[in-house]
């Protein structure tokens, strides 16, 4: 009879645990669903009706909207004065060139943080910046400027009606729509419903509890009426707000919660949400765009702050494209037909037209006048194309030729002043599409909060049960590796030590059950930050992002801590004759701890003030606990030694 062995045992577990984990990961991710599946009559319907509505796509500029989006514009009045002076720039000159129908503002307008960079409170000279640089400009008599809060925006506001919520006051939608609006566009045969959703908390809590939006029931209530007015009104529909919808956490009520991606997606009209926030993750995923399941896209927006981004955006006989643009980079392309190959939409446009239109169309922009538009298959023979009408640009072309696979359309525009751009573009009349990457569809389709709940979870139970384990074990765990073996049995020595082992259980139990903070998280108003949510003002706010804040004190804190000190253990028991600067040197791991420990601590202070500085559990009490824990290991009684010395002989 063969004998398995534990190892083995265990090793099997995970490969399970872990196959079970990226099979259901990869469904959550997947953007090959069909959300016409359970009724495909819809999707004929649909399509066929769009399809009716607008014909044949010729050369002929009717039928044809565009739009801009910028994002995470961050204002500030204490660094980079470039911010301001480029979107005064934008405003200008940008809107002006391509002079779009809409340009959509997603939240994040002004900075909001304190000169050191940490604090956070709204800061009416910046709005007035905003206000201003709009007001100068004369944009909003060029187009429709539609406007909504980011977090930042709702830093340290007690209601939405508080006088410091400088929106109301200094944007465009804020006087009319303080919170989530409609706005139906009914041009060039064209009717789109424009919706923005305000996710912002009430009340908005100063930084960093303010990541992740929420829908309280007033709010789904009214973008249940916004989209019923957009259905009636509108045959297609852009959703715009700051927040991604993994970002997105909708409040319950009689055990029903609003699904912010199912609810965007059961309208048919629904192309779009666009959004910004991630700042495409400090431009490390500049091209954060998915599939949802439901069937439309989601594209976060790479940010004005840092990045200098914004997009143009068309709808042209029912079909979206997009494209995203570094600021004065001139020419600027888009071609509306055919589409993307990766951006189409099986049921939601009628791209049935793509293979029966006569002509490719291109939106060509620059500051200056576009000297020439070309197109080619191969990039050997290019033919011009003709235009249209101001911004566009078309050339005949036979569909049929293409009509199977995936191929390539490369477009060549030149300004007069002699600045050029080549955009290669793939697309498909079969139906063939390219694959999203997975960073952006982990980032968009996942939800935050149980991805965050999940990681602090996870890392709760291995500052628990390791110390657990090795606690019951009569004898230390064997590994061939020597140092995997020397350093379990330093832990197991340290579970031995109860005035050790249980503080650092209790204090890791502590963290998801006790209060973090009680301080001023809103000037004039006190609250306590718990694991699972913040009370003030007598409002619970389930703010799933103090579960990383518990992560980051758990993995960087409480883990390196029990290393620490079980090596401060060994010390004690085998190094009594290490004195002076060699004793010193030895005790360094634990230093560059409790410096990292008063850093956090420090930032505490910063953003919370004084008194979430004093009564900050997490922070600031652990750093007493973590000197005490020390002491005691390099004090230990000379009895508890002779034990451990006991222990440590077992074979």
């Amino acid at each position: 009879m063969m004998i398995v062995s534990k190892a083995t045992i265990s090793l099997v577990c995970l490969l399970l645990i872990a196959s079970i984990f990226m099979a259901n990961l990869l469904n959550i991710i997947a953007t090959d669903h069909n959300f016409f599946t359970e009724d495909k009559g819809a999707e004929i319907n649909y399509t066929r009706y769009l399809g009716k509505k607008y014909s044949q796509i010729t050369d002929k500029g009717h039928n044809l909207i565009w739009f801009l989006q910028i994002s995470d514009i961050h204002l500030s009045i204490f660094r980079d004065p470039g911010r301001i002076s480029q979107f005064q720039q934008f405003c200008d000159n940008t809107v002006k060139s391509i002079n779009p129908m809409v340009v959509l503002a997603t939240g994040d307008l002004t900075d909001a943080k304190t000169k050191d960079n940490m604090g956070s409170s709204q800061v009416q000279r910046e709005w007035i910046y905003y206000h201003n640089i709009i007001k100068e400009s004369g944009v909003t008599g060029k187009t429709v400027w539609l406007d909504i809060r980011g977090n930042h925006d709702n830093f340290n506001i007690r209601t939405i009606n508080a006088q410091e919520n400088y929106f109301r006051n200094y944007s465009v939608q804020g006087v009319t729509h303080p919170k989530s609006y409609i706005h139906i566009l009914n041009t060039n045969g064209l009717r789109v419903a424009f919706i923005g959703i305000d996710a912002c908390p009430d009340p908005g809590i100063r930084r960093p509890f303010n990541f992740i939006g929420i829908l309280d029931i007033s709010e789904q209530q009214h973008l249940q009426k916004l989209k019923l007015e957009a259905e009636a009104s509108a045959d297609h529909i852009v959703w715009f707000g700051h927040y991604p919808t993994s970002c997105i956490l909708s409040l319950e009520k009689d055990s029903q919660r609003l699904n912010i991606r199912q609810f965007i997606g059961n309208s048919k009209g629904s192309q779009v949400y666009a959004c910004g926030h991630l700042h495409a993750m400090g431009g490390l995923v500049p091209r954060m765009y998915t599939l949802q399941q439901r069937g439309f896209l989601e594209l976060e927006l790479g940010d004005w702050k840092d990045n200098r981004m914004y997009r143009l955006a068309a709808i042209d006989h029912g079909i979206f494209s997009f494209v995203d643009q570094k600021h004065v980079t001139w020419p600027v392309v888009l071609i509306t037909n055919p589409k993307h190959a990766q951006y189409a939409m099986p049921g939601r446009e009628p791209l049935h037209l793509i293979s029966e239109s006569t002509h490719i169309r291109i939106l060509a922009f620059s500051d200056v006048n576009i000297d020439s538009v070309q197109v080619s298959f191969d990039k050997i023979n290019w033919l011009n194309c003709n235009l249209s009408e101001k911004p566009l640009y078309v050339c005949e072309w036979q569909p049929y030729v293409f009509e199977s696979g995936v191929h390539y359309l490369h477009v060549l525009a030149m300004d007069e002043i002699g600045r050029k751009v080549i955009v290669e573009h793939p697309f498909s009349l079969d139906g063939s599409n390219l694959k999203f990457n997975i960073t952006p569809r982990i980032l968009l389709m996942l939800d935050a909060g149980t991805v965050f709940q999940t990681i602090f979870g996870t890392l709760l139970m291995l500052n628990v049960l390791p110390l657990v384990v090795l606690r019951v074990q009569r004898r230390p765990p064997k590994y061939r590796r020597k140092i995997a073996h020397k350093i379990f049995r330093r832990i197991w020595l340290l579970t031995k030590i109860d005035r050790i082992f249980y503080p650092l259980i209790l204090y890791a139990l502590y963290i998801p059950f006790g209060p973090w903070i009680i301080g001023e998280l809103i000037d004039g108003y006190i609250g306590v930050v718990f694991a699972w949510g913040i009370l003030i003002k007598g409002s619970f706010l389930p703010e799933p992002f103090t579960y990383m804040y518990g992560s980051v004190q758990l993995l960087f804190v409480h883990i390196p801590l029990v290393f620490i000190l079980a090596y401060c253990l060994e010390m004690r028991l085998f190094g009594q004759s290490i004195r002076g600067m060699k004793r010193m040197l030895k005790n360094l791991p634990f230093i560059f701890l409790l410096s990292i420990q008063l850093l956090l601590a420090y930032f505490y202070w910063l953003e919370y003030g004084t008194m979430a500085f004093l009564f900050g559990p997490l922070r600031t009490w652990s750093v007493f606990l973590n000197i005490l824990l020390w002491y005691k290991t390099l004090t230990l009684p000379q009895e508890y030694c002779r034990q451990l010395m006991k222990l440590n002989d077992l074979e």
